[in-house]
């Protein structure tokens, strides 16, 4: 009876987890929008499960900040602009960090996969590709920190980032491509010289301006939504 348990417990996490990885995926990636509801019933349906692994997959998404409760269901977090600066500044502040102590631990085999990573980077900029060129830039900085071999600071890391990362999603940022590399270069070149305080430096120069970018784009765009309804 208690193996029959197990399994069954185990059954009940592996499809928890596979309905979470597929929330998460459509929020981040932004088939599901800031401010879309979701609910019990509703994921149950979609899924084809019970409401138990539902209500489960979607108590995780709370937890990662993705999703929360609302009076009468749940709905795809929707920051305001002052908390949204708040989660960015405290990203950048764990990943310079972690940046840093990548710069102490990292291994010949992590630089060499930094190495590739850039080298993809700057072919993305003379084709002009910059879909890959903006997932290219995403493993660049998650892999600077796994660098530190910290698990906490890596999973601290993730989930601030993944909170901030598809609010551009909806906005059109001018493109940078060349000035973004060269900041990656710099940052790179002192990481390979384990010149860990430099790191630490570039990095946060080169987060809070990406993130004052993003941020002057989302009042503008809100200044734009509040004008066109009459506030």
């Amino acid at each position: 009876m208690q193996t029959e348990n197990i399994k069954l417990n185990l059954r009940r996490d592996t499809l928890v987890d596979r309905i979470v990885n597929i929330l998460e995926d459509h929020i981040l990636t932004g088939k599901l929008l800031p401010g879309t509801k979701l609910s019990e019933v509703g994921v149950a349906n979609q899924f084809e499960v019970s409401r138990a692994p539902a209500r489960e997959a979607l108590n995780r998404l709370e937890e990662m900040n993705l999703v929360r409760k609302t009076h009468l269901s749940r709905e795809v977090t929707e920051f305001g602009l002052e908390e949204f600066r708040e989660i960015y500044e405290l990203k950048n502040v764990v990943e310079a960090f972690g940046a840093m102590k990548g710069a102490l631990n990292a291994t010949d085999q992590d630089l060499n996969e930094i190495q590739s990573l850039v080298d993809k980077m700057k072919d993305c900029v003379n084709s002009k590709d910059f879909s890959d060129l903006r997932r290219f830039n995403v493993q660049f900085h998650d892999l600077l920190v796994y660098c530190s071999r910290n698990q906490k600071l890596i999973e601290t890391y993730l989930s601030l980032a993944k909170q901030v990362r598809w609010a551009a999603l909806s906005l059109t940022l001018p493109h940078r491509p060349e000035r973004s590399t060269e900041e990656h270069l710099a940052i790179f070149g002192a990481f390979t010289q384990r010149d860990a305080g430099k790191v630490r430096t570039l990095m946060e120069s080169h987060t809070n301006a990406s993130m004052e970018r993003i941020l002057s784009q989302l009042k503008s765009k809100e200044k734009k939504r509040t004008g066109e309804n009459g506030l």
